[in-house]
């Protein structure tokens, strides 16, 4: 810490009780102590948190060896406690991830600006009081919004605030350009972590194919996550009418339905179809060990996509995968465990699911698995940590 105020609100936070409820200066203090003996450390303020997702508890499991104490901020009214933190001399980064909350209660286009415009003065009113503001852009528009023009309007103004834009995929500055710009200068590249080690891994390929009624010469294709009307099930669904029946082959779709429109329809669609196994709930996480041990071949058909964990953890179980080409996700594979299909072509998937047994071999089990260990969340967080150092520092220095 810097100057006396600065040292004081320290000591002050450093004697507070354990963190309570709703109390995000005791939390804060809490994650302080942490990254004490640090000799800089940096409070980064995570908005929303997610406990359903392991994405940020992963991304920022090596910080505090790096002197960042991540705070966990779940409501957007905690911002303002953030903001008093900052305002009292403690020097804080406000780390933006999803924005589709933002919007989300807007009941019209009026009410969807208003949500906007608030949320924008939170973080003028952060970095007025010194704050930093840091956003990782998951995706290149919230799936599910509603007011596309102004999810768009919020993304550019939130990007035009940040001083250090992460991103996931190389090309994300490309495919978000249609609908917002990413300063080029900004941009800190540290891709999506696997999951080695977040998830239990112990059910051998004959036990997981036993308990989910699979035979054992089955090629089984895998889509695992929530059904949503962006991942393109209905389009594969089509595709899979259209395979040849020259070997046994089976559709798992296991994830929880949405309750948007048309979802009820394609349940009930995939329940029918020939070769289909459909679990339609949400899968707990000790359980998702038994989809990925007993498939061959993970398939991402979605229509549109900038990154995917649901891709990640395919490749953390060594499965190989088929992802839609000019998405951020296929420059997550190559030839060697991965298939690419252009969403455009209506026969494009159906001819990606017809190859995908050049897929099911050894080596390309092995280089899937060998990118989940080059991108473990050990590894990603700290070079995670390294690079935000280092651009908070390029952006704090005079040019």
């Amino acid at each position: 810490m810097g100057g006396p105020a600065e040292r004081r609100l320290m000591e002050r936070l450093l004697r507070a009780s354990p963190p309570a409820a709703g109390d995000l200066t005791q939390d804060a203090a809490a994650a302080m102590r942490s990254v004490a003996g640090s000799a800089e450390p940096l409070l980064v303020a995570a908005f929303p948190w997610f406990v359903t997702n392991p994405y940020q508890a992963l991304l920022y499991g090596s910080c505090r060896e790096h002197g960042i104490a991540p705070l966990r901020v779940v409501r957007e009214e905690q911002l303002d406690e953030v903001l008093e933190l900052q305002r009292a001399g403690l020097p804080t980064v406000l780390h933006l991830h999803w924005l589709h909350p933002i919007l989300q209660r807007a009941a019209s286009a009026g009410d969807a600006r208003k949500l906007a415009d608030a949320f924008l003065r939170r973080l003028d009113a952060q970095r007025e009081a010194g704050g930093r503001v840091v956003w990782t852009v998951h995706n290149i528009l919230p799936h599910d919004g509603r007011y596309m023009d102004e999810e768009a309007r919020l993304s550019t103004e939130v990007a035009a605030r940040s001083e250090v834009i992460h991103v996931l995929v190389e090309r994300t500055a490309e495919l978000v350009a249609p609908h917002f710009e990413l300063p080029g200068d900004r941009l800190l590249h540290v891709p999506h972590m696997s999951y080695l080690g977040a998830y239990e891994d112990h059910v051998s390929r004959a036990d997981a194919r036993h308990d989910l009624g699979l035979l054992p010469d089955e090629l089984v294709y895998l889509v695992l996550g929530a059904i949503r009307p962006y991942k393109g099930l209905p389009e594969l669904l089509d595709a899979w009418a259209t395979l040849p029946p020259d070997r046994p082959r089976r559709l798992v779709i296991a994830g929880a339905p949405s309750d948007q429109p048309g979802i009820e329809e394609l349940i009930e669609r995939a329940a029918l179809a020939p070769g289909v196994l459909l679990d339609a709930r949400k899968i707990p996480a000790p359980e998702m060990q038994t989809f990925l041990r007993a498939a061959d071949v993970a398939v991402l058909p979605y229509r549109q996509a900038l990154n995917s964990g649901a891709l990640m953890l395919a490749l953390t179980f060594g499965l190989p995968a088929i992802v839609p080409d000019g998405s951020g996700l296929a420059e997550m594979v190559d030839e060697r465990f991965g298939r690419t299909f252009d969403p455009a072509n209506p026969t494009a998937l159906g001819d990606a699911l017809r190859e995908a047994p050049g897929l099911v071999s050894e080596s390309a089990r092995a280089a899937a698995t060998a990118i989940a260990a080059e991108l473990s969340p050990h590894l990603v967080s700290r070079r995670f940590a390294v690079g935000l150092r280092q651009r908070l520092n390029q952006a704090a220095s005079p040019a």
